[in-house]
C-alpha cells in the first residue's frame, strides 16, 4: 500500500509540474493584491468592454482577468453564432495539460483556443454534437456524444473514432441518444461514464454506466415497464471518484417526502452497479459535484427549500448549509463548478439576476470561491458586468455559467458586458496564483 500511495503521488505530481509547463507566465506581473473576503456591498463600476487579450485588474477586487474572445473576428464566416463562450459550469474547459480551451459558438459551434497565448486554433469539424469532454490524461483527446455512439476526435491530428456504439447493447431496441444530457462529465480518470438512453419518442429507456478501460458497458438499469420511463431526467452523470451514479429527475418529491428505487423523484442516487437508489433531494437547483478537504464526494448546490448554498454528502445524505441567499430584493440566479478536483475542497460560484444599476448584495452579478465547510471562506473575484433580463430569451446565454480549472488556478465566465437581448456574449477568463489559498488575509 506504501508503495502504491508513492506511486501515486509521483503521478500525481509529475501531472502538475506537467501542467505548469505548459502554462503561460502571469498574465498580469507584479504582486497579488489582496484578496477580498469580507461581505461589503460592492457596486459594479461601469467599465467599458475590455479589448481581447489585453489582460487587466479588476477595478474592485484587483483580480487579474483577460477577455478571451472576440466575436467580431473569431467566429468562422458560416457561423451563425452571435457570440461565444464556456460551455457550461460543470463542464472542464481547460484538457488534460492547460494547453488548450474548448469554447462554444452560441449556436452549437465549438472552438479551440490556445491556452496561453489566448489565440483561436480554429472550429472543431463537429458541430452540432453534443457533450464534448476532455480526456483527463491524454491533452489531444476530447470526447463528445453523436447519437447512439461515443465518439473520439484527436485535435493534433484530426482522426475520429467511435469509442462505443452502445446501440448493440440494447438489441431490438431502435434508440436516438445515449448521453449525459448537456451536464454531465465522466469520472476524474475519465473510466466511468453515466449516461441514459432514449427511444425514438426522447423517453429514458434505460440508465448505464460505461467502463472507458474495458470498454464495456458495466450496469444497465432498464426502465421499461416502470414508473420511471414517463418521468423527465434533465441530465444524469457519474460522481468524480465512479462511486455513484446521480439522475435528476425533473419531477419534484411531495414536501417533506424523497423519492425511493421504486419512486424516483428529485436526485436520485445509486450506487456504481446502478442498484440502491435513493432519494437525496426533493428538489433539485443548480450545483455541481466536487471533493471536500477530506477527499468526499459531495454536491455543492442552491438548496431551494433553505435559500443556501449548501454542500451534500453522497455516501451519507448530511446537508451542510455553507452560505445563506439574500433573495429580498432581486431574483438572483447561481451556477456552481465543482470542476477544481485537483484543489479538494473549494468550489467556485457565480451569479447573475441581481441588483441594476445597484447591487443589493455581497454575492450579485459576481465570481467567488466558496470554501467547503460551515462559515468557511468566501473570496470574492470579480463583477460580470452580464446584464440579464429574465423576459429575453437570449439572455439565457449572458448567464456567467463560471467554471474551474483543476486545480483553481484559472476559472472562465461569459458575459453580455450589458447587451441584452442579443446573445453577443464573450468569454473571460480570471488567472489566480498556485498559491492563492496560502495569502488569504
Amino acid at each position: 500500500m506504501a508503495l502504491r500511495s508513492c506511486l501515486a503521488l509521483i503521478l500525481a505530481l509529475f501531472s502538475a509540474c506537467q501542467t505548469a509547463s505548459n502554462r503561460a507566465a502571469s498574465l498580469c506581473p507584479g504582486p497579488q493584491p489582496p484578496f477580498i473576503t469580507d461581505f461589503q456591498v460592492r457596486q459594479t463600476p461601469p467599465l467599458p468592454e475590455p479589448a481581447p487579450r489585453v489582460p487587466f485588474r479588476d477595478p474592485v477586487f484587483g483580480t487579474c482577468l483577460v477577455r478571451v474572445t472576440d466575436r467580431t473576428s473569431d467566429l468562422f464566416p458560416e457561423d451563425t453564432s452571435p457570440g461565444l463562450k464556456n460551455e457550461y459550469s460543470r463542464v472542464q474547459t481547460f484538457n488534460a495539460d492547460e494547453s488548450r480551451i474548448l469554447v462554444r459558438g452560441v449556436a452549437a459551434t465549438w472552438y479551440l483556443y490556445d491556452a496561453q497565448t489566448l489565440q483561436p486554433l480554429g472550429q472543431l469539424p463537429f458541430g452540432g454534437s453534443v457533450d464534448p469532454r476532455w480526456d483527463a490524461d491524454n491533452p489531444d483527446l476530447l470526447y463528445y456524444s453523436d447519437e447512439t455512439r461515443l465518439m473520439a476526435y484527436n485535435v493534433r491530428t484530426g482522426a475520429q473514432t467511435t469509442v462505443h456504439d452502445f446501440a448493440a447493447d440494447f438489441p431490438g431496441q431502435t434508440l436516438s441518444a445515449v448521453w449525459t444530457r448537456y451536464e454531465g462529465s465522466p469520472s476524474l480518470d475519465s473510466r466511468y461514464w453515466g449516461l441514459m438512453a432514449e427511444d425514438q419518442d426522447y423517453l429514458t429507456t434505460a440508465l448505464l454506466v460505461y467502463d472507458v478501460q474495458t470498454d464495456r458497458v458495466s450496469a444497465i438499469r432498464d426502465l421499461r415497464g416502470t414508473a420511471e420511463i414517463n418521468k423527465e431526467i434533465d441530465t444524469v452523470t457519474i460522481s468524480p471518484l465512479g462511486n455513484y451514479f446521480l439522475a435528476y429527475f425533473d419531477d419534484n418529491c411531495q414536501p417533506g417526502r424523497l423519492g425511493d428505487d421504486a419512486n424516483p423523484c428529485g436526485l436520485m442516487v445509486y450506487d456504481r452497479d446502478l442498484n440502491n437508489g435513493r432519494g437525496l433531494l426533493d428538489i433539485v437547483g443548480h450545483g455541481d459535484l466536487a471533493l471536500d478537504s477530506q477527499g468526499r464526494e459531495v454536491l455543492i448546490y442552491q438548496d431551494l427549500d433553505t435559500d443556501n448554498i449548501s454542500m451534500l454528502n453522497l455516501a451519507s445524505g448530511v446537508v451542510t448549509p455553507l452560505w445563506p441567499i439574500d433573495f429580498s430584493h432581486t431574483a438572483i440566479g447561481l451556477h456552481i463548478s465543482g470542476r477544481a478536483l485537483r484543489r479538494p475542497g473549494w468550489a467556485l460560484v457565480s451569479t447573475y439576476n441581481g441588483g441594476h444599476p445597484l447591487d443589493y448584495t455581497w454575492m450579485d452579478d459576481q465570481v467567488f470561491a466558496v470554501e467547503l465547510k460551515a462559515s468557511g471562506w468566501v473570496v470574492r473575484l470579480a463583477h460580470t458586468h452580464s446584464l440579464y433580463d429574465e423576459n429575453q430569451e437570449q439572455d439565457y446565454w449572458a448567464e456567467p455559467q463560471a467554471s474551474v480549472n483543476r486545480d483553481f488556478t484559472r476559472v472562465v465566465f461569459t458575459t453580455n458586458w450589458g447587451r441584452s437581448g442579443t446573445g453577443q456574449v464573450e468569454m473571460f477568463l480570471i488567472e489566480l496564483p498556485v498559491d492563492w489559498s496560502e495569502l488569504l488575509p
